[in-house]
């Protein structure tokens, strides 16, 4: 199935998080890589201070294609949106720095996937 905007995912969320949601928001085809899925994550779960667990919406997330297959789970429906979407969409879009994007699956923490792209830069970089 292609992946669109407007599409709803379920991902491999974290015991207890199996409401959040993938919403795509826009794919983006480039010539020079694969294409970048960039979406929002509804009620994703977040450690706080005292190390208990909340939700939060992540309103921009820019990822590989086969990055978000490799998250993306099944098709759940559509969804609009959110509102915060488009002004990150935006920001992200006008970076003079470049369009940076994660290449590696979201579990449901960002702080993790943040981590984990850390890891996959450094592995590339001592291959290199």
């Amino acid at each position: 199935m292609d992946l669109a905007a407007g599409q709803r995912w379920t991902y491999r969320t974290p015991l207890g998080f199996q409401h959040s949601r993938l919403v795509i928001g826009a794919v983006l085809v480039f010539a020079e890589h694969e294409r970048v899925v960039c979406c929002s994550v509804t009620d994703a779960p977040r450690r706080l201070p005292d190390g208990r667990l909340d939700t939060v919406t992540i309103p921009f997330i820019p990822i590989t294609e086969s990055a978000f297959r490799a998250t993306a789970l099944a098709r759940d429906g559509e969804a609009a949106t959110i509102r915060e979407f488009e002004p990150a969409f935006a920001e992200w879009r006008g970076d003079p720095r470049g369009l940076s994007f994660f290449t590696v699956p979201f579990e449901g923490f960002l702080d993790r996937m943040i981590a984990m792209q850390m890891a996959a830069i450094l592995e590339q970089r001592s291959a290199a």
